[in-house]
């Protein structure tokens, strides 16, 4: 069957449909593996076509009905999907959020979304949505997952997950058939889930996406990199499942493929978990990548200098190398050289944190800097960077190949799908199945969806010579100098963010003389260079203000201003005085930490201004004329 059959064949399907088929065509085959007390126990097709069973029974007897809203807060564990497969299979719409979310965010969503049911992992979150509920009367039940430290609470609406599933199985029994039953009555054309955007510039919105949609977008993926389907694979579930992405690799992609997701015991040791998994497949974004990368630096650092030396002489001869890949022009001196590289060293760092198994790792979300993508593949990682939007419900908009490719580019699109550059080089994308509209707002869809089909992504894009195509940034976010030129401070931010020091780099000059940055420092990375350093310092407030970690950042932006545009290089910095918190009431960074421009302004805005105070600029005139003179 060819890819575009196969995309019409899955319009035609729903997610419970192909639930309960699969657990017929395969019962005995691994499920997923979830980590519980220390071992992970196994659930095969049969068991989790079951325990859905069971939980639909159990929601629909605490008031859950088709059509009606389920919402569910927490990090990506077994309940969780469950849960949310149940209540799809009722015909009912999910929707998750962020856990990082704030109290105000939490209560916008609520009121927007109207769940019946609220589903919460653990106490954390039943804290969360308690003080709440006395102003959301469409809340029935608020179900537990987790409910350790909860023997003290006294409230009509909380329920055990544990207690629902005994009630769902015992109802199950009278109608051993009432769920199959049920997923029968959903229609492709229903409404799967809704996924809230980031909401950088506002209130989130709500992209609704219905079952045969998704399940044809999440195709796009096995179209482009068929290796998913071609082998059975493990895979880490850590990315938040209100999140399309990580939607698509806890349920959509392993009913469609043998890929079987593992749950860590705690997300908060996600390195513990892809070390003891050894995953062949991964799905991530840039932040992961960048944070691992930078501990392997830092880590080189802390060496002996024979290793040191030896890493360095490694790290040359695997430039050779992927310069080689990437050109499609073999050496075989130099691949033989990479090969001893890569036993002695390389893979003994992937080893260490667990990439060593890894066939693909595939980066998405937010642009990827390419020099920490070309590192990884140096290290011998198959990484590949694709694009998508929540508003195409899954698919991928455009994507590089599925071996070693060149980083500086996300590709082509998919089989089915159009893409155009529209005025200001805005990228417009256009298939059959991209979302079917804002929840409860038709006229913000209207904006985005042209009356030809095309969605405006808001990205501004451009094509490399060999047609591939190349994220530019946001076009909101574009600066124009004072002096007329045209600057993308993605680009730029990415280039910082490629320092082991930098966690995260926001860029002003928007009307102004000169870029300048704020700059928020990996606070691991620093507190572990100061101890190698012999750098004193008593707590996070001394760290940044220390003289030497300035002269550290300067001396990386220093570094990095090389490889700029002189229009595009910093010329002042200042570093943040906090950690951004996105759980934090007004904080500027959003749940999946992406940068609310203007509110980050506000929040800091002296230190902003102070960058362009008369005497910064007298200083920074008399800089650079100093180095004109000596040019």
């Amino acid at each position: 069957m060819d890819s575009l059959s196969k995309y019409d064949e899955l319009r035609n399907k729903t997610i419970p449909q192909l639930l309960f088929e699969r657990s017929k065509q395969t019962p005995t085959d691994v499920a997923y593996r979830a980590k519980k007390l220390g071992i992970y126990r196994e659930r095969t097709w049969a068991e989790l076509a079951h325990a859905v069973s069971c939980c639909a029974m159990g929601l629909k007897e605490a008031g859950l009905g088709s059509g009606e809203r389920l919402a569910l807060m927490g990090d990506p564990c077994e309940e969780y999907v469950i849960c949310e497969l149940a209540a799809q299979t009722l015909g009912a719409v999910t929707f998750g959020v962020y856990p990082t979310s704030s109290q105000k965010e939490l209560l916008y969503l609520m009121e927007d979304g109207k769940p019946t049911i609220f589903a919460a992992e653990n106490q954390e979150y039943v804290d969360r949505i308690l003080p709440l509920v006395s102003n959301l009367s469409q809340i029935k039940r608020i179900l537990v997952f987790d409910v350790r430290g909860m023997f003290m609470y006294d409230n009509d609406l909380l329920t055990s997950f544990d207690s629902l599933m005994k009630s769902g199985e015992t109802a199950l029994r009278s109608t051993p058939t009432a769920a199959v039953d049920m997923a029968r009555q959903v229609k492709p054309s229903d409404p799967l889930f809704i996924v809230y955007t980031s909401g950088t510039t506002g209130n989130p919105k709500g992209a609704l996406m219905s079952h045969g949609r998704h399940l044809a977008a999440a195709y796009t993926l096995i179209d482009r990199y068929p290796v998913l389907t071609q082998i059975p694979h493990r895979t880490v579930v850590y990315l938040p499942l209100c999140h399309v992405l990580g939607k698509d690799v806890a349920v959509t992609l392993p009913l469609l493929t043998r890929i079987v997701p593992h749950y860590g015991e705690d997300i908060e040791d996600l390195s513990r978990t892809i070390f003891e998994t050894a995953p062949t497949v991964m799905f991530t974004v840039p932040r992961y990548l960048q944070k691992f990368a930078s501990n392997i630096l830092v880590g080189t650092e802390t060496s002996s200098s024979l290793k040191k030396a030896v890493y360095r002489w490694a790290t040359s001869v695997g430039r050779m190398h992927i310069r080689n890949v990437w050109s499609g022009k073999p050496n075989y001196a130099v691949r033989i050289l990479y090969s001893l590289c890569y036993l002695t060293v390389f893979r003994p760092i992937l080893n260490k944190i667990g990439f060593d198994k890894l066939k693909l790792c595939l980066s998405a979300g937010a642009p990827l800097p390419p020099e920490v993508a070309a590192l990884w593949q140096i290290y011998g990682l198959n990484l590949s960077e694709f694009y998508g939007q929540t508003e195409t419900g899954g698919a991928i908009i455009a994507a590089q190949g599925d071996h070693f490719p060149k980083p500086g580019d996300v590709g082509r699109p998919p089989a089915g799908w159009e893409l155009f550059l529209g005025d200001s080089g805005e990228i417009l994308v256009r298939g059959k199945d991209i979302f079917d509209g804002y929840w409860k707002d038709p006229e913000q869809t209207q904006g985005v969806v042209d009356t030809d089909g095309w969605l405006h992504t808001g990205d501004v894009g451009a094509f490399t010579q060999e047609g591939k195509l190349k994220i530019v940034d946001r076009l909101r976010d574009i600066i124009v100098t004072s002096g007329g030129k045209t600057i993308s401070p993605t680009y730029i931010e990415n280039a910082l963010r490629a320092s082991p020091y930098v966690s995260e780099a926001v860029i002003f000059g928007h009307n102004r003389k000169y870029v300048s940055a704020l700059i928020e420092i990996d606070h691991d990375a620093v507190s572990a260079w100061a101890r190698i350093n012999n750098v004193t310092y008593g707590g996070f407030n001394s760290l940044v203000e220390n003289a030497e970690v300035l002269n550290l950042i300067r001396s990386e932006i220093t570094r990095i201003n090389k490889d700029l545009a002189r229009v595009e290089q910093v010329k002042i910095f200042r570093i943040l005085p906090k950690v951004l918190d996105p759980e934090e009431e007004g904080e500027p960074v959003t749940p999946t930490r992406k940068i609310k421009r203007q509110q980050m302004y506000l929040r800091f805005q002296d230190l902003v201004e102070s960058m362009y105070s008369s005497s910064e600029e007298t200083r920074l005139a008399s800089e650079i004329g100093d180095l004109l003179v000596e040019q």
